[in-house]
């Protein structure tokens, strides 16, 4: 990113031509958070509050090709349609400033419900009363209802070529295919290889379903909730995309999985079961979602297929070490070897480590 004292010199030259900031830039400092995005937190003399800049991923993302400017329209038209969102205050597309596009939204205060080895062993959740986190559970899914709902035509007109001509979940599958064979590089990944079959070839089977805007990383872990457990910021909308409403809904599944059942972690007290999410979400939807299994392993795709880009970038930072198995041995395989059948990978013990597992955590081999 350079320089610290360069940096900020030319953020600040920024900060004082652009028509949103009056004053000089006051603090200015890296913030913590940001999974796949650099972040950093800033204040102006005479602006009031303070602002976050996030950051296109460079040379080390995790998506085939992030789009900074594309993640700030989206907010526009959430902000616009009542959908809590930090407020988008600019977006630059020049490089020359910190090192590569960025966004600036305004602070948001708030906690998310994120938590190693488990959101139900640490972090918020623990905090909470049962009636606390079933209104967090059932607010994500309200809010993820309401997201659902927009006319997307309207609020978004230029996510429409995500929707393509044979409807965004073509779209979608093709962007999967291409996203993974750069992913994998022609590498063997047994199980994912299997779980990209898999969809593929159940395509033609699935319900006819409208196209609605999704939020492609469907969980509470990225909202902020207030005290009063409402959320305050629906956050990362890097992979949002066009689609039916199962896409979202079988990620959010798969995501609780990952932190309960999958590793062997029992849900907190009041925090709802799947049978309750999936009752939940139809009754603020009013209508119910097919093929959730499917979607459910698309989910898990899309997460094994995140780890195996983390686990190259670990072992090209000297994370990892040579062999590590980080990228084929982890929740989100187990989680496809469990829907389809196949022979269940063990944890390596890179993934127990990063996730803060016990020593010799099986999950779904156990």
């Amino acid at each position: 990113m350079g320089d610290d004292a360069g940096q900020r010199q030319r953020f600040a030259a920024w900060v004082k031509q652009h028509p949103a900031f009056t004053g000089e830039l006051g603090d200015f400092a890296p913030l913590a958070g940001g999974q796949s995005s650099t972040l950093f937190r800033f204040t102006c003399t005479d602006t009031p509050g303070a602002f976050v800049v996030r950051m296109e991923p460079k040379d080390r993302q995790i998506f085939l090709a992030p789009d900074i400017t594309l993640e700030f329209r989206l907010a526009q038209g959430l902000a616009g349609a009542g959908i809590p969102v930090a407020s988008p205050v600019a977006v630059e597309s020049d490089a020359g400033v910190l090192g590569a596009p960025f966004m600036v939204m305004g602070e948001v205060f708030g906690q998310a419900p994120l938590g190693r080895p488990s959101m139900h062993v640490a972090g918020l959740l623990p905090e909470l009363t049962p009636a606390q986190r079933q209104a967090i559970g059932t607010a994500t899914l309200d809010t993820l209802a309401s997201i659902h709902a927009l006319d997307w035509r309207v609020t978004h007109p230029f996510m429409a070529d995500m929707a393509g001509e044979s409807g965004g979940l073509d779209r979608h599958l093709d962007h999967l295919a291409r996203w993974y064979g750069w992913t994998v590089q022609g590498r063997p990944f047994p199980v994912t290889d299997e779980a990209l079959a898999y969809l593929l070839r159940h395509r033609a089977r699935l319900a006819e379903a409208p196209d609605v805007l999704l939020w492609g990383d469907a969980r509470p872990g990225n909202i902020l909730f207030g005290p009063d457990q409402a959320p305050a910021a629906v956050l990362d909308w890097e992979a949002a995309l066009i689609g039916p409403a199962g896409l979202d809904l079988g990620y959010l599944l798969m995501m609780d999985r990952f932190h309960a059942d999958a590793i062997g972690v029992e849900r907190l007290p009041g925090w709802l079961d799947e049978a309750q999410t999936i009752a939940r979400y139809t009754a603020a939807s009013g209508a119910p979602v097919a093929d959730l299994d499917y979607f459910i392993v698309m989910g898990a795709f899309f997460m094994a297929t995140t780890m195996i880009r983390a686990g190259d970038m670990g072992l090209a930072s000297g994370k990892f070490a040579p062999g590590s198995r980080f990228g084929s041995d982890n929740t989100a395989t187990q989680i496809i070897a469990a829907q389809l059948g196949l022979d269940m990978p063990p944890l390596s013990p890179d993934f127990i480590a990063h996730r803060g597992l016990a020593p010799g955590t099986k999950g779904l081999a156990a």
